[in-house]
C-alpha cells in the first residue's frame, strides 16, 4: 500500500496538477495569456482622495466560441466588496450576463466563461463600492462567427 501511495505522489510531482494522462497525451493546460487572440487589459483606477485604488489585470480571449475573462487583483486587498459586471452588447443596448460581488485579497483571481459566444461582444465593468466611477468597459472580448 505504501508503494502505491509513493508512486501516486511521485506522479503528482512529476506531472503537476494537469495529471499524468494529460501530460502523456500532450494536452497539458495552456495558460490563457498565451493563447492566440488573448488580450491583457490593465485596470488601474485611481481612487478618490482618501480611498484605496483598484489595480486588476483582466485577460480576455475567445477560443472555439468560448468567451473567457480572467481577473486578477494586482494591488492590495480590497477594503470592501466590489462588483464585477459582465454584459453582452446588443443592437438595442446591453444585456446582463453575470454579476459577482467580491472582496479581492491581494493576488486573488476570478474567472468567467461563456459558451456559445460566437458573434458576441461582451464587456466587463469593475465597480468598487467604496467610491463612484463612471460606467466604462474595463475589458471587452469579441467572438467572431
Amino acid at each position: 500500500m505504501r508503494a502505491v501511495v509513493f508512486v501516486l505522489a511521485a506522479l503528482a510531482v512529476a506531472f503537476g496538477s494537469a495529471g499524468p494522462l494529460a501530460a502523456q497525451q500532450g494536452h497539458a493546460p495552456v495558460p490563457l495569456k498565451t493563447r492566440p487572440g488573448a488580450e491583457i487589459h490593465s485596470v488601474d483606477l485611481m481612487a478618490q482622495a482618501g480611498t484605496q485604488p483598484v489595480n486588476v489585470e483582466v485577460v480576455t480571449a475567445c477560443v472555439q466560441g468560448v468567451a473567457t475573462f480572467k481577473i486578477t487583483n494586482k494591488g492590495e486587498a480590497w477594503p470592501r466588496m466590489g462588483t464585477l459586471n459582465i454584459v453582452r452588447v446588443t443592437d438595442g443596448g446591453m444585456e446582463p450576463m453575470a454579476q459577482r460581488k467580491m472582496r479581492f485579497a491581494a493576488g486573488q483571481g476570478a474567472s468567467f466563461r461563456f459558451k456559445h459566444a460566437e458573434g458576441d461582444r461582451i464587456g466587463l465593468f469593475v465597480q468598487p463600492s467604496w467610491y463612484e466611477r463612471p460606467f466604462a468597459f474595463d475589458a471587452e472580448v469579441r467572438c467572431e462567427k
